[in-house]
């Protein structure tokens, strides 16, 4: 029998210490908003931190932050209201299918479903804005963000040899909304 009284509230667990026993308990959600122009800085911060290439600049959030297309995501840290996380998705006048460009969650923050509370965000926004689907594409080699994808229904239907600046092949997935 441990001498430690551990209960697990939730999805995921972490030590709360300051009493003699350990307690488990699960960290309050991001909130996940629309991202402000305040926000600038901590977004290209995180890409700096999430992508060796293929960035998206200052400019470029900068548009995305005003395009009438454009969706970009950020998810809050309740405890220091720090940026965890962003995805920007955008829609096309002569498409059904809304695109999922960029999906990043910060180092500290990763392990704790930040990324799959972003994509089903994404999601509930393409089809508010009467989107049938979300399309992606994933470097290949990307195991933890293929298996998130797959893991929300996502299915693969092609690959992209040397899509990304340094050379990787990407993998196309999309999910159909029903």
């Amino acid at each position: 029998m441990s001498p430690y009284n551990v209960t697990i509230a939730g999805e995921i667990p972490v030590l709360e210490f300051g009493n003699p026993d350990y307690t488990m308990t699960t960290p309050p959600k991001p909130n996940v908003r629309r991202a402000r122009q305040q926000d600038l800085d901590q977004l290209l911060a995180l890409e700096l931190l999430s992508f060796s290439g293929d960035r998206l600049s200052r400019e470029r959030f900068r548009h995305w932050l005003k395009a009438d297309n454009g969706l970009l995501l950020v998810a809050q840290s309740p405890s220091d209201g720090s940026i965890a996380g962003y995805a920007l998705a955008f829609t096309r006048r002569d498409s059904t299918m809304a695109r999922l460009y960029s999906i990043a969650v910060s180092p500290q923050h990763k392990g704790h479903g930040i990324g799959r509370l972003l994509l089903a965000r994404a999601e509930q926004e393409a089809r508010q804005m009467g989107c049938r689907g979300l399309r992606l594409e994933v470097a290949q080699n990307n195991m933890p963000a293929i298996g998130l994808y797959e893991s929300m229904g996502y299915q693969r239907f092609a690959t992209l040899p040397g899509y990304y600046e340094d050379g990787q092949t990407a993998v196309r997935m999309q999910k159909r909304f029903e």
